[in-house]
């Protein structure tokens, strides 16, 4: 049984403990949540990845976390940051990943009105709309399959039996990597959808001008490698190429007041010399991951809390597992990082 399934067994039973006592017991009080997208619109190439929350769904998880901790600044962020997030007070920093347009449209003025500020990560091949995430072409892909008549089934069976001969397209699609973009292309003229064109109409990413206007706004804007490719797929080479391009874009473009880095979509598997070989090029000041609430050993590396989870998005629950698991890891010895 995998970290997921343990937390979604323990969540109903995480209500009955204060949250205050959580927090004091585990002695982690900065807590990093983050999200993709925030929508009461359906979104198709989301929805097969996560649940995304809608407006309302999302308020109440402010309201809780406004309740419980106070907003953190950048500053805090980057003062934290030097002692791996061990904080006197109550602190929450949210962020939001891949630079989708709902960032600008629907998160940031509800952030701006409650004061809170936050980074957004983006992936410099998909601003201005110029590349689609390969995990995006999945769920558009995974939508549509019910729609296909069988001989396009059929044709689709046949192409990915070449590749792989034990996998059926579900199966592919869910497991699909940045490897396989082009066969994901190939699937796509099959189903008869295009890519292109729905970059063109639906524009699901930011542009520059719009991230611009957001850092103007006080948020922070972090880069979170070129494409999102797996770096648990990649060399290190491939690695350290996909840190130092995108960070070139951000400072290029953006200039941001610090250089944050959020490992695209997990910093398992990453070894330490890449820490190491990107804290000597000083390519960040300061880089994110997202195992939750654990004990890191990397300085200037903080972990973040997936929010979308959650079958319901009630934030309440997923934080207060998020403290839960700890405590259960802490018995055990398996609280902290180890690369």
């Amino acid at each position: 049984m995998n970290s997921g399934s343990i937390k979604r067994l323990l969540s109903p039973y995480t209500g009955f403990i204060p949250v205050e006592k959580l927090i004091a017991s585990s002695g982690h009080r900065f807590v990093l949540p983050f999200w993709h997208a925030v929508s009461d619109v359906p979104l198709p190439h989301l929805s097969q990845l996560y649940r995304v929350p809608t407006v309302s769904e999302f308020e109440r998880n402010l309201v809780f976390l406004l309740k419980n901790y106070k907003p953190a600044s950048v500053d805090d962020v980057f003062r934290l940051a030097d002692t791996n997030g061990k904080s006197e007070q109550n602190l929450f920093f949210p962020s939001f990943d891949d630079g989708l347009a709902e960032c600008y449209h629907v998160i940031a003025p509800l952030l701006k009105r409650k004061g809170i500020q936050a980074a957004f990560f983006i992936n410099p091949a998909f601003v201005g709309n110029k590349m689609l995430f390969h995990r995006l072409k999945s769920s558009l892909l995974l939508n549509s399959i019910t729609q296909i008549k069988p001989s396009g089934i059929k044709s689709a069976e046949q192409l990915l039996q070449q590749k792989f001969p034990n996998k059926s397209i579900v199966q592919f699609l869910r497991q699909a990597a940045f490897t396989d973009h082009l066969l994901l292309d190939q699937l796509a003229e099959i189903f008869g959808l295009d890519f292109e064109l729905f970059l063109k109409q639906k524009q699901p990413y930011m542009n520059l001008q719009q991230i611009k206007e957001l850092q103007k706004d006080g948020f922070l804007i972090g880069a979170h490698g070129m494409d999102h490719r797996e770096f648990f797929l990649s060399s290190e080479d491939e690695i350290m190429e996909q840190i130092s391009a995108s960070m070139e874009f951000l400072i290029w473009e953006i200039n941001p007041p610090v250089n944050a880095f959020a490992f695209p979509f997990t910093d398992f598997k990453v070894s330490n010399s890449i820490f190491e070989k990107a804290n000597t090029d000083r390519l960040w000041d300061l880089s994110f991951g997202t195992a939750g609430i654990k004990d890191e050993t990397v300085k200037n590396h903080l972990q973040r809390i997936p929010m979308e989870s959650g079958v319901n998005n009630d934030g309440k629950k997923v934080i207060r597992t998020e403290y839960f698991w700890y405590y259960l890891k802490s018995v055990f010895g398996k609280n902290k990082v180890h690369r």
